[in-house]
């Protein structure tokens, strides 16, 4: 019975070790696998911009050029409290924007706008001969449609553009869109019950 007990322990030992070096064996290989991928061709484009970037970087100018000029406008021809203090968060906030665009565009050959598209500049012209509490709801309702109709343009810099930086800045764009259009429907609500 002894002989058959040693013979246990030693096949116990035997399976210990054998685990232990399947478990280092793995981690090797694991660890491999891990190096190989710090390749230079695996490391995050930054230097180089696809089409996509490129028309990426003329579309949110334009977008964002947009949003300050009608931010502007709203400060200018605006009556409610809410929407002069929504206008001064857009002017403020894109502006912070259109810095950190020219900021990662810089000393490259990608172009961004410094104007606006004809049918954003036609908009303008439209609510430029409001003022009042017929700009503001004019203003609210056309800042709800612009930001739903930007939002392609960031998630589809996210989803094909190249170059690393151009969509971290599409990422986090997107986000404070989606946060513009929140207040804008908040100050929606708060400019339809004070016209009760």
């Amino acid at each position: 019975m002894r002989t058959s007990n040693v013979n246990q322990q030693t096949a116990t030992n035997f399976s210990r070790k054998a685990r232990i070096a399947g478990t280092v064996l793995l981690s090797s290989f694991f660890l491999v696998g891990m190096t190989s991928c710090e390749d230079e061709d695996d490391d995050p484009i930054v230097d180089s911009y696809n089409q996509q970037d490129r028309n990426f970087a003329i579309s949110s100018s334009e977008n964002i050029n947009a949003q300050i000029m009608f931010g502007q406008l709203a400060l200018d021809n605006g009556d409610d409290d809410s929407v002069i203090d929504y206008a001064t968060m857009l002017v403020s906030e894109n502006t912070e924007s259109r810095t950190e665009l020219e900021g990662i565009v810089d000393g490259t050959d990608v172009d961004i706008s410094d104007g606006v598209t004809d049918a954003m500049q036609a908009k303008y012209d439209e609510l430029a001969l409001l003022s009042g509490e017929d700009f503001d709801m004019e203003f609210i309702d056309f800042q709800l449609e612009t930001l739903d109709d930007s939002m392609p343009i960031y998630e589809n810099e996210e989803a094909n553009g190249e170059n690393f930086t151009l969509k971290g800045f599409a990422e986090k764009t997107l986000g404070k869109i989606k946060d513009h259009k929140e207040d804008a429907v908040l100050v929606k609500a708060e400019i339809e019950i004070e016209g009760i």
